[in-house]
């Protein structure tokens, strides 16, 4: 039986400027063993290192490396974790090496990282550890997985960019997919068949029952900070879409 920390909470920010990355790094303890899911953007590498110190570790004490996929926001920090072994699919793997050319999500870069760790591809059912395991789902990209985990008793999905917000439930779908459609769809039916309870790459962790969707944890307001000393400070603007548009732009395809 796993126990489940949340190192950085994973937030769906989108700006006119860019994209934040915030996404959602969870550390999984069984035993003495412990597993890092996903490493979050150079941004937030203070914010790991910190979040690790806070319960006793630093990252040489990380086991084990999961990354759900290999976009910039999700991988980046992993040469962090020179001790761990890293698990991941074998088509990211592949695609990493040669993607293509206006896949600005892919961080083509990681490539030089992995091949100085100790990389394990894995696949559908693989056994991380004793409670944990992988499921396969493809979608957002072409080799997209999840953890399948066994948290005080109960079935928790880490679901990375597969199941990205509580919105997707509702959607059916992620909203971004770069490999296929109804990949990514079926990937959603088939985690909602497995689980109720999910920590998704780009929300706070949530539970599902029926038609309700409540949240687990995590923080509900989000500080930006600025000066005018310079003389005058940006102004900001915060809109809340009802719905949230699905970019469906399949750059992974041949």
């Amino acid at each position: 039986m796993a126990r489940m920390d949340v190192l950085t909470y994973g937030f769906a920010f989108v700006s006119d400027q860019g994209g934040f990355g915030f996404s959602n790094v969870s550390l999984l303890t069984v035993d003495n063993q412990r597993i890092l899911v996903d490493t979050g953007p150079p941004s937030r590498r203070a914010e790991v290192f910190q979040a690790l110190q806070s319960h006793d570790l630093n990252p040489d004490d990380i086991d084990l490396v999961v990354l759900t996929h290999l976009h910039w926001d999700h991988c980046l920090n992993v040469d962090m974790f020179k001790n761990a072994r890293v698990l991941l699919h074998s088509r990211e793997i592949d695609y990493i090496k040669s993607p293509t050319a206006k896949d600005y999500g892919a961080a083509f870069y990681v490539a030089d990282m992995l091949d100085k760790l100790k990389i394990e591809p894995v696949s559908e059912g693989d056994t991380v550890v004793p409670g944990i395991s992988i499921m396969e789902t493809p979608g957002h990209t072409s080799g997209h997985i999840s953890l399948v985990a066994d948290v005080d008793g109960e079935t928790v999905l880490v679901a990375g960019d597969a199941l990205p917000d509580t919105g997707t439930v509702k959607r059916g779908i992620p909203y971004n997919v770069f490999w296929d459609v109804d990949d990514a769809t079926e990937s959603v039916e088939k985690m909602l068949d497995a689980s109720s309870v999910f920590y998704p790459g780009h929300d706070r962790p949530f539970r599902v029952d029926g038609e309700e969707i409540s949240y687990i944890d995590g923080p509900g307001r989000v500080e930006l900070t600025d000066s005018n000393e310079g003389g005058e400070a940006i102004r900001l603007g915060y809109r809340v879409l009802q719905h949230r548009p699905v970019n469906i732009n399949l750059l992974q395809k041949p």
